[in-house]
């Protein structure tokens, strides 16, 4: 009798650690549905942030969005401080990001193929139609370049630009966005000379009258916009990395959405618009 209540004991006991092992395995299995997205200060990086943080949430996701400037933001990628950074220029114009964080992070999808980037001046400028014509008419221009904020891979290509052209006698002037396309609109105002940093997706060749140089040392080379995320989140979040790996947008599109938030829409309310008015782009996303 005594061998007997023993033996049930530990078969009891041995159940139930291997009851407990089921749960704990199926515990650790489960999805993690808390994630960060860094967000750089441009306003066409706000369609993919609130996108996703909208359908994340509708599956369930506890969302985060921190904002910052690239750099920081490639850090806190590698540092795991963050799940997901929306706005990766591959391979030319962050190269130097990509390169000190080379490996600790991966790439789950692109969002947009062979954007437009350079510098830009008004249309007006008929005689100005290469960067190599900068150098010509260098007085009409006060020799100077406007360009976006100093820490930016735009910044860093605008200087690779004065050097590759030799344009020495140009100065850089760096600034927010906001700032260098006021200073644009108020010289053309006067229909006066001003060269700076342009791309799409933007509103800017909407609002003004501009036109892209031509670079025929192909200093502006054409990148890829991608979804940079931690290597474990395809394991640990599967739902997030399916979006992130599928979600695909338009210059046009994203272009309409900065239009709205100028006129004062919030992001998170054309995020809701857009998925209720494209219930099936969305699961195609999310591969349902």
């Amino acid at each position: 009798m005594l061998i007997l209540t023993i033996v049930t004991v530990l078969t009891a006991c041995n159940g139930d650690q291997e009851e407990s092992n089921d749960n704990n395995g199926s515990e650790n299995n489960e999805e993690q549905k808390t994630i960060s997205i860094g967000l750089d200060p441009y306003d066409y990086a706000t369609v993919p942030a609130y996108l996703t943080k909208e359908i994340l949430e509708q599956e369930g996701y506890e969302v985060n969005i921190e904002e910052g400037q690239v750099g920081i933001l490639y850090e806190a990628l590698a540092n795991k401080e963050i799940e997901a950074f929306i706005d990766i220029w591959s391979p030319n114009l962050q190269s130097s990001y990509l390169e000190e964080y080379k490996g600790e992070f991966e790439v789950a999808g692109t969002l947009y193929s062979d954007m437009p980037i350079g510098v830009a001046v008004p249309t007006y400028m008929d005689h100005v139609n290469s960067i190599e014509d900068l150098i010509e008419y260098k007085d009409e221009f006060n020799e100077e370049v406007y360009a976006i904020d100093p820490g930016s891979g735009m910044a860093q290509t605008t200087e690779e630009m004065v050097e590759a052209y030799d344009m020495q006698d140009f100065e850089i002037k760096n600034s927010s966005t906001a700032a260098m396309l006021a200073q644009a609109e108020s010289v053309m105002e006067n229909e006066g000379g001003i060269v700076f940093n342009a791309w799409r997706p933007h509103p800017m060749f909407v609002r003004l009258d501009i036109k892209f140089l031509d670079d025929p040392e192909n200093v502006w080379k054409l990148d890829d916009v991608q979804i940079g995320v931690t290597p474990d989140l395809k394991e640990q979040s599967p739902t997030a990395y399916t979006l992130f790996s599928n979600m695909k947008l338009t210059l046009d599109g994203v272009e309409e959405w900065i239009m709205a938030l100028d006129e004062g829409k919030a992001p998170e309310e054309l995020a809701k618009e857009w998925v209720e008015d494209n219930p099936d782009k969305v699961d195609e996303w999310l591969e349902k």
